[in-house]
This record gives structure tokens, sequence and C-alpha cells, in this order.
């Protein structure tokens, strides 16, 4: 069975080192990696016309497994994913989701006090969304 992977690229940087371990993960697996960088999506509550949403949540919907890299941030995710996270909670079709897998790596110069928040907050999402949250985070540690 093929499966559709979409790995979504959180950081500033589209061939950085969040992108690089997303590559050293899925090496030998087909996906589509998505860097949010590359989009303009803004806010929940602006409305603007060039805003590109719903061309990212398209993508989502037609895969079976979602992988977010993010750098660490002031101890958090990117402000790129967390915006992201906001606005596909706020669709009006989040339920198409459901069902999918979805995983999340955290990576940084020392990135082990943000792991757990972003991780907690990601599988918490996969619950709402009903999800299926698939934790490799571990693998990329050390």
């Amino acid at each position: 069975m093929k499966i559709n992977i979409v790995f979504i690229n959180a950081s500033q940087n589209r061939s950085g080192t969040t992108s690089r371990m997303g590559q050293n993960y899925l090496n030998g697996r087909k996906y589509q990696q998505i860097n949010l960088v590359d989009y303009k999506i803004y806010q929940i509550n602006q409305s603007y016309s060039d805003d590109q949403f719903d061309e990212v949540f398209t993508k989502l919907q037609q895969a079976d497994w979602i992988i977010l890299g993010t750098p660490a941030y002031w101890h958090y995710m990117s402000g790129y994913l967390k915006t992201f996270i906001e606005r596909i909670g706020q669709s009006k079709d989040f339920n198409t989701l459901a069902d999918k897998k979805i995983s999340v790596f955290i990576q940084g110069t020392d990135p082990t006090d943000a792991i757990k928040p972003v991780t907690d907050v990601i599988a918490r999402f996969a619950s709402v969304a009903n999800m299926n949250f698939v934790d490799i985070q571990e693998q990329f540690i050390n």
C-alpha cells in the first residue's frame, strides 16, 4: 500500500537543518515537502486575498501521514507552525483530517526543553482532530 506523506518544514530555511532531518528520516520514501516560509498564511481573523492557507491545507487533506518539522525558537515551535496549527483548528474542514497520521520533530542546538511542550500540543491537536499521533521525536535525539 502506497502512503502519501507530506512533510511540513516549519523553518525559515528551506534547506536548513529541519529540512535535512526530515529528508534523512524519510530516506527511501516518496513524500512532498512543503516549506511554510514559501506561503502567505495569515493569523486567525486576518482576511487577505493572497492568503494561501487553503492551498496548503488541501495538500494535507490528500495526505495519509503528515510529518511536522520545526526548529526550537525561544523554547517552542516556530511561529510558522503555530500560526498554521491555529488556522487548521479554525478551518470549517478541520474534520477532514480525521484518521490521518501526524508526527512532529523538533530540532535546535539544544531543543530538549521544547520537545515535551511542542509534542504535547501536537498530540493534543491530533486527539481533537481524531488523528493518529505517531511519536517519532525520540529518533531525532542525539
